[in-house]
């Protein structure tokens, strides 16, 4: 494909919407990673249990994102290495939460962008967020608890 069909590919709505709902889905398997990771290195019992099941509930997330990604003929990209995990329980449950935050996001606008192209998958991606919003009062509530800061 010639320079100038790309740029031309690039302008394309459709493509634009599938490289958008693509980024979502690998930060959807990086994130997944992230949380299981984080729950290994966790000391805490209970948060550490927490931390595999979110990661569990992320990792059929991100599954349920690459099939629908892959009927529709799209890979997930490759999302970007965090540059630091953090030094703690805290900073690292941290920076999963404003990622969590992000893909929340990031799926609300994929939604707004499917809405009049494909009801189904913008139905798909509802489902998804609701899941998400369940997670994120979890995540969040761990991340409090781990709070060096705060008081009891």
């Amino acid at each position: 494909m010639g320079l100038i069909a790309r740029f031309i590919s690039s302008l394309s709505p459709a493509v634009r919407r599938l490289e958008r709902l693509a980024s979502i889905g690998g930060e959807s398997e990086r994130l997944a990673a992230s949380l299981k990771r984080h729950g290994g290195l966790c000391s805490l019992p209970r948060i550490r249990e927490g931390l595999e099941t979110l990661a569990a509930a992320e990792a059929a997330d991100a599954d349920v994102l690459r099939d629908l990604l892959l009927a529709l003929g799209v890979w997930p990209a490759r999302p970007a290495a965090p540059s630091h995990t953090g030094s703690n329980n805290w900073a690292r449950l941290s920076a999963d939460l404003a990622a969590e935050v992000e893909l929340v996001r990031a799926l609300n606008g994929a939604i707004a962008d499917w809405e009049g192209v494909n009801p189904q998958i913008a139905e798909r991606l509802r489902e998804l967020v609701a899941r998400k919003e369940q997670s994120l009062t979890l995540l969040r509530g761990f991340a409090l608890k781990c709070d060096p800061q705060a008081l009891d």
